[in-house]
């Protein structure tokens, strides 16, 4: 299990500021065999540094070599929960972060050791959450490997599919077995993760609005979150678009 999952975050006062210029629109993605995707961002004018794009991720995370090198000033302490457990970290101020075109300004992000950050592929120093990726409208398109910067979505518009806020996460309702699940929308995740003692565990196939993905691998993990069933990743799309806000997405086979 390759991904950071990112629950339990103290939430924080301070609001990033975000700018998208479409001049630029497209952002070429490297996607690995697991569907995993990294991206080259700058972080406080420097870099630019491979980060892991996690659309599953409350907040975006540097690891603790990066921080040091950028002189990142420390400012708060919050538990940080991945695949490897729970624990207390620092958290450290970015005064910019930038995407191709996207700049997010006064990020507030976790440091994880740069040893476990390297799990999640080789280089990354850091992972773009959602408090970074929320700021902005975005295609993720798969089969191009570009992330492309939208106008807004229409959330009325047929295939749209609305999401709800959860601890930072955004999650939609997808259809399984006749019965429904609530499902984070994760580029992190390389395959379904349902938490146990979901009554629906057996399931391979996810309506998604008016798209059905089948024979997707599903796994059962021990844990419980009242807010979530489960896990879906995205790499078996074609495209993914997002809505600013995680107000709705659209996702296209």
């Amino acid at each position: 299990m390759r991904r950071i999952l990112m629950i339990g975050i103290v939430a924080f006062t301070a609001a990033p500021l975000a700018a998208a210029d479409r001049t630029r629109p497209e952002v070429p993605l490297v996607i690995d065999g697991q569907g995993g995707i990294t991206v080259a961002v700058r972080v406080n004018d420097a870099g630019p540094y491979t980060f892991l794009l996690d659309t599953g991720a409350s907040r975006s995370i540097v690891s603790d070599e990066l921080a040091q090198e950028l002189g990142a000033p420390v400012v708060a302490r919050t538990e940080v929960v991945t695949n490897e457990g729970s624990d207390m970290r620092v958290v450290v101020r970015l005064s910019s972060v930038i995407l191709a075109s996207a700049r997010v300004d006064a990020l507030l992000a976790p440091v994880l050791p740069a040893a476990q950050l390297g799990r999640a592929g080789r280089g990354v120093r850091g992972v773009l959450g959602q408090d970074f990726l929320s700021s902005f409208n975005y295609t993720l398109d798969y089969r191009r490997s570009r992330l492309t910067w939208d106008e807004p979505l229409t959330c009325e518009a047929p295939g749209a599919v609305r999401m709800t806020a959860a601890e930072g996460r955004f999650v939609l309702v997808a259809q399984a077995d006749g019965g429904s699940l609530r499902l984070v929308p994760d580029t992190g995740a390389e395959i379904a993760f349902l938490f146990r003692g979901n009554p629906r565990p057996r399931t391979s196939a996810f309506r998604i609005g008016d798209v059905i993905l089948r024979e997707v691998r599903t796994a059962i993990v021990d844990r419980e979150d009242p807010n979530v069933d489960g896990l879906l990743p995205l790499h078996g799309f074609r495209a993914v678009s997002f809505a600013a806000g995680g107000s709705c997405l659209v996702v296209r086979k």
